[in-house]
């Protein structure tokens, strides 16, 4: 789902605009901040700018239908290489490959963007052999490292970067949210109010929701056995994700109720750790189901 307007981060995509526009855009730029911010869209809107001015509408920072980019993830521009680096389990073949391929000229000697999303699942080895690409500089090749956060990432990687960091209050990700909401036309699911999704995951999940027809309501192992075997048919770990969601609210709602706090949250802390670890590792959801039954 590429969005066609930004929403939040205007002020970030203008500066990043200016620095462009000034040859000053810092060769490598980490953008860090929790998942569903909008860095993505961000960085997609800043490549739909660079590559196809006269169809970026910078009044009211829109990508145009004539776009040329449109969508990053679609590698179809050769001088714009995109990884997802918790879709596809990156090889350290790729980043040594990925070093050959920059040390070529690029299409008509035009600017090269190297973008890693979700750089905090990249490898050790990966993170290395990255290292050793973005040591060695070009004129025109540029790193793009979005870090959002869902695991500690290596200082040294961070350490080569210039480091943007995003928040977004309470306030703004409501209004964020009730724009995407009218811009899809989709129904919403989960109360806006009462929620603390970032307006990306809150789009995802509202439309989880209502694409297969799972019940916020129903018990909490219910929901998950659909949400592990939706995760496992479709391969897509924004499933992973919301059960995360679902979790956390479940205990949320059970300590407001209760006077032992902490072993509430030591529960709600192991479940999580351990489908983080099923994403990372790709493990045995029904092994795992078995095990979160036990916890609750």
């Amino acid at each position: 789902m590429i969005e066609k307007k930004l929403y939040g981060l205007e002020k970030y995509l203008s500066n990043l605009i200016e620095l462009f526009d000034n040859n000053k855009l810092p060769k490598v730029m980490m953008l860090t901040g929790k998942k569903g911010q909008g860095k993505f869209t961000l960085v997609n809107h800043l490549m739909s700018y660079i590559f196809d001015k006269e169809n970026y509408n910078l009044k009211d920072n829109s990508i145009l239908n004539e776009n040329k980019l449109h969508n990053i993830k679609e590698n179809s521009n050769g001088n714009v290489i995109y990884f997802n680096c918790i879709k596809k389990n990156i090889k350290i073949e790729e980043i040594r490959n990925l070093k050959s391929t920059l040390q070529k000229s690029s299409i008509n000697k035009f600017n090269r963007f190297v973008i890693f999303d979700d750089v905090e699942y990249l490898s050790g080895n990966c993170i290395n052999a990255l290292l050793k690409t973005i040591e060695e500089p070009s004129i025109t090749n540029y790193f793009i490292l979005i870090n959002n956060q869902r695991q500690n990432i290596l200082e040294t990687l961070k350490s080569r970067s210039i480091e943007f960091i995003f928040f977004l209050n309470n306030s703004l990700k409501i209004d964020i949210i009730k724009k995407l909401l009218l811009d899809h036309k989709i129904e919403d699911k989960i109360a806006i109010r009462n929620s603390k999704l970032t307006p990306g995951n809150y789009l995802r999940y509202n439309k989880i929701l209502l694409d297969d027809k799972i019940n916020v309501n129903d018990d909490l192992i219910s929901n998950l056995k659909k949400l592990f075997k939706l995760s496992k048919l479709k391969k897509d770990e924004d499933y992973l994700s919301f059960a995360i969601y679902l979790v956390d609210q479940y205990y949320f709602n059970i300590s407001r109720n209760s006077t032992k706090v902490d072993n509430i949250n030591n529960k709600r802390i192991k479940i999580i750790r351990k489908i983080h670890d099923s994403i990372k590792l790709n493990l045995n959801h029904t092994n795992l189901l078995v095990e979160i039954e036990n916890y609750i």
